[in-house]
C-alpha cells in the first residue's frame, strides 16, 4: 500500500510561522507547528545597543557616531526565518513531509530559500511572495483552491 503524499504549506514573515498540512480525507488544514519571534515587537534600542558606537576623528578632537551595519529588526528577521529553515531541514532529513510549499513576503521568502539545505530546497514544489500569515486557517482552502502544485 503507497504512503500518503505528504506536503507541508509554510506561511511565514519575519516573526511568525505557521506550517500546515492537508488532512487525510478533511478538506481543511491542519497546523503542523507555529513559531513566533520573542522579539518580534521589541523596539530596536531593546534588540541591540541604545547608543551607537563613536569614533575619534584623526585630525581633530571630534567624535561621530558609528551607525550600526545591519538594522536590529532587520537581523532579527533573517535569524528567526533561520531558525523556521533548521526546522524544515531537521524535518526533512526525519521524512516527515515530502513537499513544501512557501508563502512568504519577498525578502523573507529569499532568506528562507537561502537557509534551507539542498535536499530541502529540492521539494519545494510551489513559492509565492505573499504575506499569508495574517490569512485564519478556515480561510487557507479556499485562498489556495486554484493552485495547483502537484
Amino acid at each position: 500500500m503507497p504512503r500518503n503524499h505528504r506536503t507541508w504549506v509554510v506561511i511565514a514573515d519575519g516573526a511568525h510561522a505557521r506550517i500546515v498540512t492537508r488532512g487525510n480525507g478533511d478538506p481543511g488544514y491542519a497546523i503542523v507547528t507555529e513559531f513566533d519571534s520573542a522579539d518580534a515587537h521589541h523596539r530596536a534600542r531593546d534588540i541591540g545597543s541604545d547608543h551607537p558606537g563613536r569614533s575619534q576623528e584623526s585630525a581633530y578632537s571630534g567624535r561621530h557616531a558609528i551607525e550600526p551595519r545591519t538594522d536590529p529588526h532587520e537581523a532579527q528577521k533573517t535569524k528567526f526565518i533561520g531558525m523556521v529553515a533548521s526546522y524544515l531541514n531537521d524535518r526533512d532529513a526525519n521524512g516527515e513531509y515530502d513537499a513544501l510549499i512557501l508563502f512568504a513576503p519577498p525578502h523573507c521568502l529569499h532568506d528562507l530559500r537561502e537557509s534551507l539545505n539542498a535536499t530541502t530546497k529540492s521539494k519545494v514544489k510551489h513559492q509565492a511572495p505573499q504575506d499569508l500569515t495574517k490569512l485564519p486557517l478556515a480561510a487557507l482552502p479556499q485562498h489556495l483552491e486554484n493552485m495547483r502544485w502537484d
